[in-house]
């Protein structure tokens, strides 16, 4: 038995570095799937913005506006349109200028600002939001979602 004790102990010493690695990608919210007419409107969530991964490499020359700011290397969001919107609205606000990125079916979109928003047509698709500071330094936000002009 004495023999056994020193290599179980060892493994979770090693287990350690491992599930800490692993602990920042689990920070991703997976947001209710939407269709059109979804209720309540707004969809409101809340997160905490910032990181180290600048977003231009996040989202690449591709971007259709201005993505500045850091953000965690994994989207704070990842949200399920299931059926094409003809309008929505995606806004994030906090008490400091944001960066809005999001990566889906159609393109790479950023907006940033102190009520950065994205809105338009949206098709169906699987979306990835980031929401970024100037400096990666964190603070708190809010995300609504909407399909009327808020």
């Amino acid at each position: 038995m004495k023999f056994l004790k020193l290599p179980i102990s060892l493994l979770g010493f090693s287990l350690v570095p491992i599930m800490l690695l692993v602990a920042p990608s689990m920070s991703q919210e997976v947001l209710k799937p939407l269709s059109p007419r979804f209720t309540p409107d707004p969809q409101v969530y809340s997160g905490k913005a910032g990181g180290d991964m600048p977003l231009q490499s996040i989202a690449t020359s591709s971007a259709n506006g201005q993505c500045q700011g850091l953000a965690e290397q994994t989207p704070n969001h990842s949200l399920t349109i299931q059926k094409n919107f003809g309008f929505l609205s995606l806004k994030v606000s906090g008490d400091r200028n944001l960066s809005l990125l999001v990566k889906g079916p159609d393109g790479i979109y950023c907006r940033n600002g102190k009520n950065a928003e994205l809105s338009g047509a949206w098709v169906s698709g699987k979306y990835d939001i980031w929401i970024g500071t100037a400096n990666g330094d964190p603070s708190t936000y809010q995300l609504s979602i909407s399909e009327t002009s808020q």
